[in-house]
Order: C-alpha cells, then sequence, then structure tokens
C-alpha cells in the first residue's frame, strides 16, 4: 500500500471513529435530557425556573461527560473506541491523569445540578446543598490540579487557552446581559444563570480551543 493510500484508509478511519463517538454521544445526551425534563417536569417535583432546567442540563453534559471517560478508563479497549486516543494502550498510559479528570468533571457536574436544585423552591435543603456543594468543588478543584500536574506541555497550554477563552465569553456573553439589564432592556441573569454560565461557557472554550487546534478529528 503507497504512503497516499495508506493515508486516505487512516483519514477514512479517522472520520468513522469521530462520527461514531458524535453518534453515541447524541443519544446518550438526548436520552438523558429527556429522562432529566421528565423528572422536573414529574409531580412529585415542585415546579422549577427555566434557569434550573438549563443548569441541571449543563450539570448533566458534564457528568455524561466523566462517565464516558471512566467506562474507557475501565474498559480501555472500548473507551478507543469512541474517546480521542490512539489505541488502548494510551488510555491505560495516562489512565492516571484521565481518572482525576473523570472524577473533576462528575464533581462539578453533581456540584451545579446540587445547586440548581437547593434553595426555598428546590428539593435540597440549602443549608446540605451549600455543604455538598463545597465538598464537591473542593473534591473538583483537588483532582484537577493533581490531573494536572500529570498533563503534557500540549494539555497544559490547551487549559490555558481554554481558561483565557472562557474569560472572554463569560465578560462578553455575561457582560451584556448585565449591561442590557441595567439598562433596562432585558431582565436581569439571576444568581444561578451566572453559575451557569461559567460552566457552559467553559466547555464551549474547551471546544473552540481544540477546534483552532484542528484536534476535533478523532486520531
Amino acid at each position: 500500500m503507497t504512503e497516499a493510500q495508506t493515508d486516505k484508509a487512516d483519514k477514512k478511519r479517522r472520520l468513522k471513529k469521530t462520527l461514531f463517538a458524535s453518534g453515541i454521544g447524541a443519544v446518550v445526551g438526548f436520552f438523558g435530557a429527556m429522562g432529566v425534563m421528565k423528572l422536573l417536569d414529574g409531580e412529585a417535583m415542585p415546579e422549577v425556573s427555566i434557569s434550573v432546567e438549563i443548569a441541571v442540563l449543563v450539570a448533566l453534559l458534564y457528568v455524561l461527560t466523566g462517565f464516558a471517560v471512566g467506562v474507557g478508563l475501565v474498559s480501555p479497549k472500548m473507551g478507543a473506541s469512541f474517546l480521542n486516543v490512539e489505541d488502548a494502550d494510551e488510555l491505560r498510559e495516562q489512565r492516571s491523569m484521565l481518572g482525576y479528570s473523570a472524577i473533576g468533571m462528575t464533581g462539578a457536574g453533581l456540584a451545579l445540578g446540587i445547586a440548581a436544585l437547593g434553595g426555598e423552591i428546590g428539593v435540597i435543603d440549602p443549608a446540605l446543598a451549600l455543604a455538598l456543594y463545597g465538598v464537591l468543588m473542593v473534591l473538583s478543584v483537588w483532582v484537577s490540579l493533581k490531573s494536572w500536574s500529570r498533563q503534557d506541555e500540549l494539555m497544559r497550554a490547551v487549559g490555558r487557552e481554554t481558561g483565557s477563552s472562557a474569560f472572554y465569553l463569560v465578560l462578553a456573553i455575561g457582560g451584556t446581559w448585565a449591561l442590557l439589564a441595567h439598562l433596562g432592556f432585558a431582565t436581569g441573569p439571576d444568581p444561578l444563570d451566572w453559575l451557569t454560565m461559567f460552566w457552559a461557557l467553559m466547555l464551549i472554550a474547551a471546544f473552540i480551543v481544540v477546534g483552532r487546534r484542528g484536534m476535533l478529528m478523532m486520531r
């Protein structure tokens, strides 16, 4: 097989893997979101605002992402079929770093979900919600630092760019929203809306940075 044929076959393989992973993510995300919305709209739950619904959906995205990485670490062969790695051996080599990242993502998602469901009209007592949120965020920060110490220079650069991009997205979107509310052109964001923006815009920033570096296509 010539080099051109090998390159073409590799591109085809990567495209198939990208479509496969995207399809799995879309299906799991869809049914997960449907389940969450059905639960929030159930008779056993008090009526919640759109802010709570959006926050819980963003939290779900974090939890599902952490869960997907966790599944890949438990079964590297399976994980190599839908995670952006070369093969199962790469997952085994990065088990420690990715394990901490998975715990951090899951913890951050649970923290946002608990915050959204806490409060006066929530289903979780405010004091309990605050305590759980604090514990989960401390855990998420700690494991994120552990993961950072095990990352290579490329991953650290992606992390720094993601943080910087997220800051400007919050400033542009949240700041504009707050300004319009201050001037009387719109209803201002609720405190929960700000929390949701911090979480959601971090994901969007990561997507932008990874895409800009040409890392969206599966390996």
